[in-house]
């Protein structure tokens, strides 16, 4: 690869989880996401199969698999077990509640929603992705609203109000807690069904090699600059031969760059 100071191409700069890569744009054929994927045996368990180009039959690489990241398989399995556990979690502090009153004894669940189990994951959570922060930032006002019911209940146990205690525990099943059991499953629906794979396909200066990426998502077109200094551990990512870093030019912040070489020749 020539080095980053000498060309004038730009880079397609892509997420592959919460870090940023680079591909030149000099070897782009094109992108597009993923469909109609072939799967083809006997091949290494980094490639996710192949795809017919204009005639052509492209092999796809997993990238996050190649590099060893979870899948996007992996992530959407993930999310959907973690949003499964705490909308259980949910349904049982409401039911403790419940019981709490109805047994006239201390509830020693969590009001605070920033100290439950999902107020700590979602107060602490970062993603690239901008179809599951707006997903998620659907579960602000309800599940604030939800643990404020706890409060509320406590208030009126304190006064020996236990039925109005129980009345709004009756509601809060048909209202805050039906809607953050329809955010939770309709966040993992609606993540599966946009959790699509971009591929860019990168092609030799012949155009008779061809390879194709997985990638999150091509969110810029834009000139990097190599960072000479920084080493690919210091950024918390392990060193690769096909990889080196670089920075992009309006903040400096790094870059992983793929060798296209390196891919185009496996």
């Amino acid at each position: 690869m020539s080095e980053l100071e000498t060309t004038t191409y730009p880079w397609a700069l892509f997420n592959l989880e919460q870090s940023v890569y680079g591909v030149s744009s000099q070897y782009i054929q094109s992108i597009f996401i993923i469909e109609n994927l072939i799967r083809m045996p006997g091949m290494s368990d980094y490639m996710k199969g192949a795809v017919n180009l204009r005639g052509r039959i492209v092999p796809i690489i997993d990238t996050r698999k190649f590099y060893g990241l979870p899948t996007v398989e992996e992530e959407i399995a993930k999310l959907k077990m973690l949003m499964k556990t705490r909308k259980e979690d949910h349904i049982n502090w409401l039911n403790e509640l419940e019981n709490s009153v109805l047994e006239k004894r201390e509830f020693k669940l969590t009001t605070d929603p920033h100290a439950c189990a999902f107020g700590k994951w979602y107060d602490h959570f970062e993603t690239n992705d901008l179809t599951l922060n707006h997903l998620l930032k659907k579960f602000d006002a309800p599940h604030k609203q939800i643990h404020a019911v706890g409060v509320e209940v406590r208030n009126l146990v304190d006064k020996g109000e236990y039925d109005k205690a129980s009345e709004t525990i009756n509601k809060a099943k048909n209202r805050e807690l039906k809607k953050m059991i329809n955010l939770f499953n309709s966040l993992c629906r609606e993540y599966s069904d946009t959790k699509r794979e971009v591929v860019i396909v990168l092609e030799d200066s012949t155009g008779s090699k061809e390879i194709g990426l997985t990638v999150d998502e091509v969110f810029a077109i834009e000139p990097i600059e190599e960072d000479r200094e920084t080493t690919l551990d210091s950024v918390t990512h392990q060193s690769h031969e096909s990889l080196f870093l670089g920075k992009r030019s309006k903040d400096g912040s790094p870059v992983f760059i793929l060798d296209e070489q390196y891919f185009l020749n496996l």
